[in-house]
């Protein structure tokens, strides 16, 4: 009896040995389990944030690409603005040069018609022109006299009594135009 009662024993300590190692078994796989899922959690929150990610930066490559068309755009249309500009300013300076050589020569008429004015009015001095235009119809010269224009200069005393004068009635003005900045523009004191 007493080998059917150690080997009952036995049979009790290995089924709790065994019991143990299953239990022991049983809490590392939930142990395992636990931190897989742990880990695919962690996966899961780490993909969702890379894809948030992945969604912005293809909205700032997008905004980015956009404004670099914009920006070629911009530097093509001030190109092209430089490009016209560049040879609107050949024409000006081609149109410049002759200009120039067109107002030189215009300023050469003129300088020759003022000396010809020049001429024209110191001949008219010296001679009788009006015996010139005439037909010759009777043989007697008609002589007339011709007086210089005197130009009337003042003399200081009259130019003193001008000045004086003047200077009057910038005076009289001046006190007006304070008389009237003094009054006021709205009131009583306006209406009367």
């Amino acid at each position: 009896m007493e080998d059917i009662a150690n080997s009952s024993i036995e049979k009790i300590r290995l089924e709790e040995i065994e019991k143990q190692t299953k239990l022991r078994e049983k809490r590392e796989m939930e142990n395992k389990i636990s931190s897989l899922n742990k880990a695919i959690r962690d996966a899961t929150a780490q993909s969702e944030k890379l894809e948030l990610e992945r969604e912005q930066l293809i909205k700032v490559t997008d905004a980015l690409r956009k404004q670099k068309l914009l920006e070629e755009c911009r530097r093509d249309t001030l190109s092209a603005q430089f490009n016209s500009l560049k040879d609107e300013l050949k024409q000006l300076r081609a149109k410049s040069v002759s200009n120039h050589l067109h107002n030189k020569m215009v300023s050469e008429v003129w300088e020759m018609r003022s000396e010809f004015c020049k001429e024209i009015y110191a001949t008219s001095d010296a001679c009788d022109i009006q015996t010139l235009l005439m037909k010759p119809g009777c043989t007697k010269p008609v002589y007339r006299n011709i007086h210089k224009k005197e130009h009337n200069v003042p003399t200081s005393s009259e130019s003193e009594t001008r000045l004086q004068k003047a200077i009057e009635r910038r005076k009289k003005s001046l006190a007006e135009r304070d008389r009237l900045l003094i009054e006021p523009d709205a009131g009583e004191e306006f209406l009367r």
